[in-house]
């Protein structure tokens, strides 16, 4: 099985000297070319950089709906801006039906 990465093309780069397939997207359109690419595949993770999880959120959650390739949300260039927790507790939610990551 394959790891891949969605992002800005720039921040992505490289991951690929890692063996890891690099998906540069830059808008919309190009982040439904790259899932339906990635849905041809045998992909077990894709990372999504959170600037690309922040400006497509509609097209991000449509990967949370299938048990693989697992997505998981990780900070750009910029730093972390909190969306790869989000990301996991929807992960959370799903498999064990409650969120145990709520604050108490």
């Amino acid at each position: 099985m394959q790891i891949g990465i969605i992002g800005e093309k720039k921040s992505i780069l490289a991951f690929r000297a890692l063996g890891v397939d690099v998906f540069g997207v830059s808008s919309a359109d190009d982040l439904l070319k790259t899932k339906e690419e990635i849905e041809k595949q045998d992909f077990a993770i894709i990372f999504i950089t959170e600037d690309i999880a922040k400006d497509y959120p509609e097209e991000i959650d449509s990967f949370y709906k299938e048990t693989l390739p697992a997505v998981l949300v990780i900070p750009g260039v910029k730093g972390s801006l909190g969306l790869g927790k989000q990301g996991l507790k929807k992960i959370l939610e799903r498999a064990l039906g409650s969120d145990i990551l709520e604050a108490n």
